[in-house]
C-alpha cells in the first residue's frame, strides 16, 4: 500500500461518519490504523505525517491522536514541531496542547 491507498482507506471511514460523530469516526480510525499497521506501517506513517501536515483543526487533532493509540515513535519529529508551531501561535488554540503532549508522552 502507499500513502495514497491509506488516504483512501481514512477517507471511507470518514465518508460513513454521520453529522457531529466525531469520536466514532476516531474510533473506526483507530481500527483502521491497527488493522493497516501490520502490513504496511511505512504507508501509515506517511498518511499520518501529511495529515499532521495539513494544519488542518480536525485531520490533524486526529493525526495526533491516532499516532499516541497507535503508538507510532517514527512521528514524534512531527508531533514536536507541531506543539512548537501550537505553543508559537501560529496555529490552532494552546488549549490542543493537552492533545500533543499525551502523543509525546505515550511515543516517546
Amino acid at each position: 500500500m502507499t500513502k495514497e491507498d491509506v488516504l483512501a482507506q481514512f477517507d471511507l471511514d470518514i465518508q460513513r461518519m454521520e453529522p457531529k460523530m466525531g469520536e466514532s469516526t476516531t474510533e473506526d480510525l483507530k481500527k483502521t490504523v491497527k488493522r493497516l499497521i501490520i502490513n504496511d506501517r511505512l504507508g501509515v506513517i506517511e498518511a499520518l505525517r501529511y495529515w499532521l501536515r495539513l494544519r488542518d483543526v480536525g485531520l490533524t487533532l486526529t493525526a495526533v491522536i491516532l499516532i499516541w493509540d497507535a503508538v507510532i515513535p517514527e512521528l514524534k519529529p512531527d508531533v514536536i514541531c507541531l506543539k512548537k508551531e501550537i505553543e508559537s501561535g501560529k496555529i490552532f488554540h494552546s488549549s490542543y496542547l493537552y492533545l500533543v503532549d499525551k502523543a509525546l508522552e505515550v511515543i516517546s
